[in-house]
This record gives C-alpha cells, sequence and structure tokens, in this order.
C-alpha cells in the first residue's frame, strides 16, 4: 500500500473509533435515563433482561473497539515498512510528544484510559441496576 492508501486507512479507523466512543456514551446516557426513570421501580427480572441487553450493546462494542485496535496496529506496522513516509511512525504513535513519557506512546495510554473508562462504566451501571436504592 502507498503512503496515501494508509493515511487514509488510519484516518477510517480513528473515525470509527470516534463513532465507537460516541456510542458508548449514547447507550450509557440512554441507559441511565431509562433507569431513573422507569428501571428503578421495576422488578428484578425486568431489569436483569435490561442489564442483558445493556451488556450485549456494549459486548459489540467492545469487540468492534478491538478489530479497529488490531486494524491500526497493522496499518501502523505497515507504515514502518514504507521507504521513505513523510511522517515518522513514531510521530503517528506520539502525536503530541512529552518529554515525561518517554516509556509508552501517548496512543498507548489512550487505549488504556478508553478500555478502563469502558470498564468503570460498566461496573457503575451494574451497581446502579442491581445494588443502589433510588430515592422518590
Amino acid at each position: 500500500m502507498t503512503e496515501a492508501e494508509l493515511m487514509q486507512a488510519l484516518y477510517a479507523s480513528t473515525q470509527t473509533v470516534v463513532s465507537l466512543f460516541s456510542t458508548l456514551c449514547t447507550i450509557t446516557f440512554g441507559y441511565i435515563a431509562g433507569l431513573y426513570l422507569f428501571l428503578r421501580r421495576a422488578p428484578f427480572a425486568l431489569r436483569l433482561l435490561a442489564f442483558f441487553v445493556l451488556s450485549t450493546a456494549l459486548a459489540f462494542l467492545g469487540g468492534a473497539a478491538m478489530i479497529q485496535q488490531g486494524a491500526q496496529e497493522a496499518i501502523i506496522a505497515a507504515w514502518g515498512k514504507l521507504p521513505s513516509p513523510s511522517i515518522p511512525v513514531s510521530a503517528i504513535l506520539n502525536p503530541v510528544p512529552i518529554p515525561q513519557l518517554t516509556v509508552l506512546p501517548i496512543k498507548a495510554i489512550g487505549i488504556g484510559f478508553g478500555w478502563l473508562a469502558a470498564t468503570c462504566v460498566y461496573v457503575s451501571l451494574a451497581y446502579m441496576t442491581f445494588i443502589y436504592r433510588w430515592k422518590d
């Protein structure tokens, strides 16, 4: 692949990741609204069903995110094989170089924070669905 094709693929993959994050936010806020307005008074079976549907949706999002993560790693690996790229691989991995963060590239830190945030959201929604008692 040429550098232009790899750049286009990287942009497309990044747009997909942003879309996945937007979908995660939409699902989360919709679930919180449903939880507050309806599910807090619902019987356990209905809350369990709603949480199962939420879990399924988030599993699909997580799978799509893992696919994009792998695709980006493949694109960056192919970028590194270019004979004379206009943008070095290090600039793609660290678009904003911070001298204190020489161990991990910013991309790896962003991926870690993304998975941590998604996990925290999931655990928080489980807590609010099954344990937290809403005030009337």
